[in-house]
């Protein structure tokens, strides 16, 4: 066992101590029940499970205070993982480490910390596509071979002709000459799923080069998985019976687990048991424990097993429901106890060697290791910068890819921990490189930051900006987004409701939109990028709620071939930045109409739709900031069943006047002629020489009557004569009124010769009394189109009536529509007019 070199104390724990090595000693601690006697029992808080929770805590409460440090330099989540679990080391706890980490609760923190990590390798493989790695093209295949191949090979040769003697003489183990494998590994591998959280926070994830260098990292990442498990095989004893073994196990998970799994999922949906997927997901969740166990005991690593069983399991919705309900508890609860036990393991005392001033003398020149990780890292750009020009790539990009592509995360980790396990690394060799992961991952966000920002895109110059713009004989080009593919029935019904013919085709860009959280979502750009372009582009082998959504679209396609086209986009990224990819989407295809669902969601019952009142902040926030920056039109669609119906749709058109009303005008126009849909334009004429009416504010507040009477306040009588005003400027003479007018004559015309399409008119003089008007008209129609302001351009803010803020998406009048007074089974859809771009 080595020799005793004495019995000490530690946390209230006598235990003693074996030195096998420098680099590695064994304890053998004694457990005392009751050290007080029979009546004083020890702190129940420093019990094994108490002290598990409270390190727990603290590991994420340290976490996420790195997050919020970080967050202002562009770093990816790992960066504060490993900072972390740093402030939880012996090097910053002080006097409390010792009761945090007892020598007792070791094995238990130990066994957390690999079973999380057995489960997220077995997501990493649940998440895992080879359809983009075999569908990529020829420049990220060179990109990214070239980068790993020459960096592995700088790290090797370093690490086997000069720092090998140094830890074999410190560790006394000549099994660290297979450290120079692991060495390379870890310095050319490139962490996807970081990769992508830093474009995303740089605003570069659809740029050319975000693109090319997150298609290189999934090529990357996956040849490092296969490196890193072969390299574990060989390194153990009996590489050959290992491998065999291994070889064995997989080609059973894959020959016969996979089908099995297959007819099992297959079975359970034809009988639409969806109530007994998680009876399926817990012997999942049992079976991936069971793999670890079995790859364990072949001679390889336990998280071979578990990561195979993620790779075979069918992609669809029971994996989607996997990553779901697994993906936040393995990452957000289990994984802290991974960094801990990483962080354990780091001591800067042993990289300066102030704990033996003998050692410092014969072990191991941290100028030359840092010097060797140094080369290691310019090794890998100055490669990738090579091939990227050999690829009629410009300096600038090159030199932006190969910084990228020095991204690190949690497989390096999991390389440099393995080979700590296996007495590859010393401690000081691991603690070096971790210090050197991290600050080449730290730099990179801030260089790219300062070397590369994202350029503003040009201004696209195109007339069709609004739907009034696009003439009679021109395609109208709509740009349709969606969250989800479960109610597509809604948004397709109401774009053929828009009349494409062969003179006026349609072309819709269905764009599914989806939260950059994790590696599946961040795959879907991938897909993107790997995905031929073309006009019309189906989806069948992405992200099963993307494919559904394009299956939906491009169905409906083939039914109106040569009148509507179709091409499928999924748009990947934060929810706060989100706007700006559907806005610049809408510039590169000369979009004229945006139509994005309503942030709240409804539930379509027997009685009709209600919106749920679900916290959607979120959805509301993109609402509005894609309405206050577009600059096409955009319409806000609420719907209530519109696409159930198999009849006809009889819609109507609520126009109080101003440029937003004429869009919504304009846009009902083009449904005109359609033989399944009726219109029925209701015009309110305000009369103010009726009293003073009371109006709302955009926030529903009621401002006073004008009638000057009793409870008003000390400015009533201006705010009364204030609401003639403002009721009074949408029906003022001038040019809004004129151009209202004219647009209504042209559809009075047009109603006389067409019995589809109706003209009312509704004089009103209150706007309590408009609300009443068409609350009275909820059933008669299938859905309203309203505009979202209805006010004039005057400067004078007394004339803005119903000009509603930013901060609502609906405006007063759709508010009111969407509120629980008018919920039922009529859509909504509100328009907001595009610029007028006048081009010579």
């Amino acid at each position: 066992m080595g020799s005793v070199t004495g019995t000490r104390s530690y946390a209230g724990e006598s235990y003693t101590v074996f030195a096998d090595s420098k680099d590695e000693l064994r304890a053998c601690y004694n457990k005392t029940i009751s050290p007080t006697g029979l009546w004083r029992v020890e702190n129940p808080l420093m019990q094994a499970l108490p002290v598990t929770v409270i390190k727990l805590v603290m590991a994420m409460v340290s976490t996420r205070l790195a997050m919020l440090l970080l967050k202002p330099f562009y770093q990816p989540r790992i960066v504060a993982d490993i900072l972390g679990g740093f402030l939880m080391s012996r090097n910053m706890r002080g006097d409390l480490y010792p009761q945090l980490f007892p020598i007792s609760n070791t094995v238990v923190a130990e066994t957390l910390a690999n079973l999380a990590l057995v489960y997220h390798m077995f997501l990493v493989g649940l998440e895992l596509d080879f359809k983009p790695i075999l569908r990529a093209r020829r420049k990220a295949v060179s990109i990214a071979l070239t980068g790993m191949v020459f960096s592995f090979l700088t790290g090797w040769v370093l690490y086997r002709y000069i720092l090998l003697k140094d830890f074999a003489k410190q560790t006394k183990n000549m099994g660290t000459k297979n450290g120079s494998f692991f060495w390379g590994i870890t310095l050319a591998t490139t962490n996807f799923l970081d990769l992508a959280k830093i474009l995303a926070d740089l605003k570069l994830l659809y740029s050319d080069v975000g693109g090319l260098a997150l298609s290189a990292s999934v090529i990357s990442d996956l040849c490092s998985w296969i490196l890193l498990l072969l390299g574990m095989a060989v390194v153990k004893s009996g590489p050959l019976l290992t491998v065999g073994s291994t070889l064995a196990f997989v080609g059973l998970c894959v020959f016969v687990v996979r089908p099995a799994l297959v007819r099992i999922i297959n079975r359970r949906r034809g009988a639409q048991e969806n109530g007994n997927d998680n009876e399926l997901a817990c012997y999942v969740m049992a079976g991936v424990v069971l793999c670890g166990l079995i790859t364990d005991a072949c001679g390889s690593h336990s998280i071979v097993g578990p990561f195979v069983l993620g790779i075979i399991i069918p992609k669809g919705e029971f994996s989607s429901m996997l990553i779901e309900n697994m993906g936040n508890f393995v990452r957000g609860i289990l994984m802290p106890f991974f960094y801990l036990i990483n962080s354990r393991r780091l001591s800067f005392q042993d990289i300066l060697n102030t704990k033996d001033p003998e050692e410092a003398k014969t072990g191991t020149n941290i100028y030359r290791v840092v010097l060797i990780n140094l080369v290691a890292y310019a090794a890998k750009i100055v490669s990738t910068f090579v091939a990227c020009l050999l690829n009629k790539m410009s300096p600038r990009d090159s030199l932006t890819v190969g910084v990228l592509m020095n991204t690190k995360g949690l497989l390096a980790l999991i390389i440099l921990n393995s080979a700590r396990d296996l007495k590859i690394l010393n401690k000081q060799s691991f603690t070096l490189m971790m210090v050197v992961i991290w600050i080449m991952t730290f730099f990179v966000g801030p260089f790219l930051a300062l070397f590369y920002k994202s350029s503003a895109r040009p201004l696209v110059r195109y007339k069709q900006r609004n739907v009034r713009s696009v003439g009679p004989n021109t395609e109208l080009r709509i740009l349709a987004c969606t969250h989800t593919s479960r109610k597509m029935s809604g948004i397709i019904d109401l774009i053929d409701s828009s009349n494409p013919t062969e003179k006026s085709p349609i072309h819709v860009i269905v764009t599914h939109l989806v939260e950059l959280t994790g590696h599946a979502s961040a795959m879907l750009v991938v897909h993107n990028t790997c995905k031929p372009s073309s006009t019309n582009t189906t989806t069948n082998d992405t992200h099963s709620t993307d494919y559904d959504s394009a299956n939906g679209f491009q169905l409906y396609a083939q039914q109106r071939e040569g009148i509507v086209t179709v091409q499928t986009i999924t748009a990947v990224s934060p929810y706060a930045t989100m706007h700006e990819d559907i806005c610049n989407l809408a510039e590169e295809n000369r979009v004229s109409l945006i139509i994005i669902p309503f942030h709240k969601q409804s539930a379509i019952s027997d009685g009709g739709a209600a919106i749920q009142d679900s916290n959607y902040s979120h959805l509301k926030c993109l609402n509005n900031n894609l309405i206050a920056n577009a600059r096409c039109s955009v319409g806000v669609f609420v719907d209530h069943g519109l696409g159930t119906s198999n009849s006809g749709h009889h819609f109507a058109i609520l126009f109080i006047g101003g440029e937003d009303d004429r869009e919504a005008l304009a846009y009902a126009g083009r449904m005109v002629g359609h033989p399944k849909v009726m219109i029925t334009v209701i015009r309110f004429n305000f009369n103010s020489n009726k009293g003073a009416p009371k109006v709302y504010s955009n926030d529903n507040d009621d401002v006073d009557d004008g009638d000057g009477d009793g409870d008003s306040d000390s400015d009533s009588d201006s705010d009364g004569d204030g609401d003639g005003e403002i009721l009074e400027a949408m029906t003022s003479t001038g040019k809004q009124k004129k151009l209202d007018d004219l647009f209504i004559d042209e559809f009075r015309l047009r109603s006389m010769r067409d019995d589809s399409l109706e003209y009312l008119e509704k004089s009103v003089t209150s706007w309590e009394q408009t609300l009443t008007l068409i609350s009275a008209m909820e059933g008669d129609y299938d859905m309203f189109i309203v505009g979202r302001s209805h006010g004039s351009n005057s400067n004078d803010t007394s004339t803005m009536l119903l000009e509603c803020s930013d901060a609502n998406e609906m405006g007063v009048l759709g508010d009111a529509l969407v509120s629980s007074t008018f919920s039922g089974s009529t859509s909504i859809l509100v328009v907001q007019h595009g610029e007028d771009l006048d081009i010579v």
